[in-house]
């Protein structure tokens, strides 16, 4: 088990749900074999023809990937992974973290090629069940991955009853292929732009935090402090709480972790906070409102309409699927601030709110 993953985990321990059967005959890299050795020949199950709901848009998408190769070859300059056209990449592996979320590694074209995006960038997912728009589900994810991995890419997901995507993404087969294209940033984090950013995150809303945590960290010329306050429905749902707390250990005067869980499994061991994040909460963990602040929010729409007011009614929208999210930056801050975070004084040029999204196409 590579110490990436043993870090994502609490316990350490995973079930892995699905592997490729094929994984010890094929040579696939020997970056992956190092690294994460039980990826490596899950690309060997690439020649498998996929199911009628996918093989119709892979054809195309190859096509445009051969197009744009090539293209990209005439001019000296190696293709890009992600871009604005949809591309299919194959599911390598699923592992399990709880009864509703897992981790899905997606395999990227060649096993040299390098994940890269930009910090705030999201992955748009999609899939074709028909030619009608309601017939092509889409859904935004960003990824856990560090940037420079080689061959591969991280998505952590948690399973929604009756949602359309999730129930397919967790149907998926090993070799079966998903739609992704890049989304450009909706916010760009600069090194020391910045005095303290604050990070309040809840379930799922953490994987856009931890991009912005990594590109702070992983600049040593970065001063910038920074507070998280990491909202669960349990201890045993803290995602990704290895990483988070491998960052705290080693970014020990830069970084502050509070955690908060509905109900503790054990109260006599449980050091963090209980209930659900309030007024007071804010006031006493996030920087206090100020020019060189900013507050970073992604989380479920309930937590969204109580901390900076966002409308029920909006989010509903976006969340569902029956509106897009906005894919430009700072259109999320258009909006005056209201709810706590309007109450204790934060202005819009102090936030960034990410928008919380779980199905960009409503199951019918």
């Amino acid at each position: 088990m590579s110490s990436f993953l043993s870090l994502i985990n609490l316990s350490g321990q995973f079930e892995r749900k699905r592997r490729n059967p094929y994984y010890y005959q094929h040579t696939f890299s020997h970056n992956i074999n190092m690294r994460f050795p039980m990826f490596a020949g899950a690309v060997a199950l690439g020649a498998f023809a996929n199911s009628f709901r996918t093989s119709s848009t892979t054809n195309a998408a190859s096509q445009a990937i051969q197009s744009n190769d090539a293209a990209a070859m005439i001019v000296g300059k190696k293709p890009p992974v992600f871009d604005h056209h949809f591309r299919p990449f194959q599911l390598g592996e699923v592992i399990n973290l709880s009864e509703d979320s897992a981790i899905f590694r997606f395999l990227l074209h060649s096993p040299e090629d390098e994940f890269d995006l930009v910090a705030c960038s999201t992955l748009q997912a999609s899939f074709r069940e028909g030619m009608n728009l309601v017939d092509q589900p889409m859904r935004f994810y960003t990824p856990i991955t560090p940037n420079g991995t080689k061959g591969y890419f991280d998505l952590i997901v948690r399973k929604y009853p009756n949602g359309r995507f999730t129930e397919h993404l967790f149907g998926m087969d090993i070799g079966e292929t998903l739609l992704f294209r890049c989304i450009q940033y909706k916010m760009r984090y600069k090194p020391n732009k910045w005095r303290e950013v604050g990070l309040i995150g809840g379930g799922t809303g953490i994987t856009s935090l931890l991009q912005v945590m990594r590109a702070s960290f992983g600049d040593a010329t970065d001063k910038t402090k920074m507070s998280l306050l990491y909202a669960s429905r349990s201890e045993s749902k803290i995602l990704l709480r290895g990483l988070i707390d491998d960052f705290a250990v080693r970014f020990a005067d830069r970084l502050k972790v509070t955690y908060i869980i509905d109900k503790p499994e054990d109260p006599a061991t449980w050091k963090g906070r209980v209930g659900r994040i309030s007024q007071q909460m804010i006031k006493d963990l996030m920087p206090a409102p100020a020019d060189d602040i900013c507050v970073l929010i992604c989380g479920p729409d309930p937590m969204m309409s109580s901390i900076v007011g966002a409308p029920p009614a909006v989010l509903k929208q976006m969340s569902g699927g029956l509106a897009i999210q906005p894919a430009m930056a700072n259109l999320n801050n258009l909006q005056d601030v209201a709810g706590f975070m309007g109450n204790l004084g934060y202005q819009k040029e102090m936030l960034y709110r990410f928008f919380y999204n779980r199905n960009s196409v409503a199951s019918p």
